[in-house]
């Protein structure tokens, strides 16, 4: 049974190609390969167009950062300190885990990813390049799944934007899963009463990563601590429609308070 499941996946998981779609000055779009009737994880190698992230859509990225952080912005800035000292203290029983480190670098920054119902997970890219961070974002349920269908959304994090990435799925069946697109493969997945599902309702969602260890926390309840191979440093995308099926065309997922501290 092991070998038929294995084997399953690997055959749901291949044959993946590449797109000329561009990016947007905030947004990318990941190709996926040909819809299937049963959601499945979208594993698929992002577009040349994403993998360069184009030098510009990066001037923007920062310029936009610095904006966020400048003058104006104190009030922001105390309330990402506040989230990482609600992050810090939650996090304090992890033994080994040490956030006094943690610095700034990218929002707080509110934003929403627009559906498309097409072969795409559409993606905000900040443009970071990290392999130990803190992430904290509140994502809006964008509709009543029992009413309009399946939604999902999360996080990709250590993203190269190719075939090098984890992905964090918050899903409107109350679960959450983590994937790892290089292997192809789940490193965990769970319910989760934490989550809730309904529109216009929140998941606040806290990550963790420290080389080869991920802690999940949602809606400030600790969840798990699980191992990450890969070693590398990539962007911290928010992303939606990452699983096939699960995308209505013009619903708009939004996301709050996205900020990103990194870890030595």
């Amino acid at each position: 049974m092991k070998f038929l499941y294995a084997l399953l996946i690997c055959v749901l998981l291949s044959g993946c190609g590449i797109s000329a779609k561009q990016p947007t000055a905030t947004a990318t779009a990941i190709a996926t390969s040909t819809e299937t009737l049963t959601p499945q994880p979208n594993l698929t190698a992002t577009n040349r167009a994403n993998q360069a992230a184009t030098q510009a859509m990066r001037v923007n990225n920062s310029r936009a950062t610095l904006t966020e952080i400048a003058g104006p912005t104190v009030t922001a800035i105390a309330k990402a300190a506040n989230a990482l000292g609600e992050i810090s203290a939650a996090a304090n029983g992890i033994d080994g885990l040490d956030l006094s480190k943690a610095k700034l670098v990218f929002g707080p920054t509110s934003d929403k990813l627009v559906q498309k119902n097409d072969k795409y997970v559409e993606v905000y890219s900040p443009g970071l390049s990290l392999k130990n961070f803190v992430a904290r974002i509140t994502f809006i349920n964008p509709y009543d799944p029992a009413t309009v269908g399946n939604w999902d959304y999360g996080l990709f994090f250590r993203n190269n934007h190719k075939d090098v990435q984890y992905r964090l799925v918050i899903l409107s069946n109350q679960t959450w899963t983590l994937i790892d697109s290089k292997a192809k493969s789940y490193v965990d997945s769970n319910s989760s009463k934490e989550l809730t599902i309904n529109g216009g309702e929140k998941n606040t969602i806290w990550l963790i990563v420290v080389n080869d260890m991920t802690h999940l926390f949602i809606n400030g309840v600790f969840v798990k601590s699980m191992p990450v191979k890969n070693l590398v440093s990539g962007d911290i995308t928010p992303a939606t429609g990452i699983y096939y099926g699960n995308a209505k065309s013009q619903k708009a997922t939004e996301f709050r308070d996205f900020v990103v501290w990194s870890l030595p």
